[in-house]
């Protein structure tokens, strides 16, 4: 009898051990977490390249008549502080130097802001352009909003966009501080950038393609303003992770103009470049 009373209490006392005190209590085993590497507060790059021809929003803005063009050497260095794990704000400067066209030079500066929903990302930001070759300077005050969204495909990626943009001034006919292009015209970039890699995490191709819409940002070869389709580009950039410092990165690029943007832009221009970047 004594010893039936024994095995029953120890039966209790291991059924005890092995249920949880509370209602909804997990083990020691269920309850350990594993701590994710935490996001820094702050990414830093600078890059610099060089591009063949400096093309912007479909203009060879330093084609003279009777040239292809010129070549530009660039620097980039940008700060981004990262606000929470959906929201990002960036602060940086441009500068490039023509190299045929020794004479140019032009600073921008910019801030950005952007806002992730998952895979969909929302922006609005601000550019200061600053173009000063000898005996002239101008200047722009740009803002800009841009939506894109990230479609993974498993064996590539791609992500389309739409980018406003819209001069707040001067006007291009104020006189000593003149404005690069009229105030109150705007641009729309609708783009499409794709990513394939070649070697996961160190290589990958990366082709685009964008459509320009025109509102009397850029003039036409009687320097008229006009509104509608400006231009359609294509290109393929190839970027090699070296470390998780250093990018390096080359391109070649395709753009038809639709119209004869200040008359010096050939309808059909190919061009290209490279770049290394840093990131800390």
């Amino acid at each position: 009898m004594k010893l039936t009373k024994i095995v029953a209490l120890t039966s209790l006392v291991a059924a005890l051990a092995s249920t949880p005190l509370f209602a909804g209590t997990k083990s020691f085993k269920e309850t350990v977490v594993v701590e994710e590497e935490a996001k820094p507060w702050y990414n830093a790059a600078l890059s610099t390249g060089y591009d063949s021809l400096y093309m912007f929003r479909g203009v060879n803005t330093l084609r003279t008549n009777g040239g292809y063009g010129n070549s530009l050497w660039w620097t980039d260095a940008n700060f981004t502080w990262n606000i929470s794990n959906s929201d990002t704000l960036t602060i940086g400067g441009w500068q490039a130097f023509g190299l045929s066209k020794a004479s140019y030079r032009e600073f921008d500066a910019y801030l950005n802001y952007m806002h992730s929903f998952g895979d969909l990302s929302v922006g609005l930001g601000y550019t200061f352009y600053y173009v000063y070759p000898p005996g002239a300077q101008d200047f722009a005050n740009e803002l800009n909003a841009k939506v894109a969204y990230n479609i993974d495909l498993g064996f590539m990626t791609l992500t389309p966009s739409a980018t406003y943009f819209f001069n707040l001034g001067p006007d291009n006919d104020t006189g000593l501080a003149n404005g690069l292009v009229n105030t109150a015209s705007s641009y729309l970039d609708l783009r499409v950038n794709g990513s394939i890699p070649v070697i996961k995490g160190v290589l990958s191709v990366d082709p685009w393609a964008a459509f320009g819409l025109n509102f009397g940002y850029n003039l036409n070869g009687n320097l008229q303003q006009f509104d509608g389709a400006n231009s359609v580009e294509f290109g393929v950039a190839l970027p090699w992770k070296v470390n998780d410092t250093i990018t390096i990165s080359g391109y070649v690029a395709y753009s038809y103009a639709f119209e004869d943007l200040y008359g010096i832009t050939q309808p059909s221009t190919f061009w290209g470049g490279g770049k290394v970047a840093f990131a800390f």
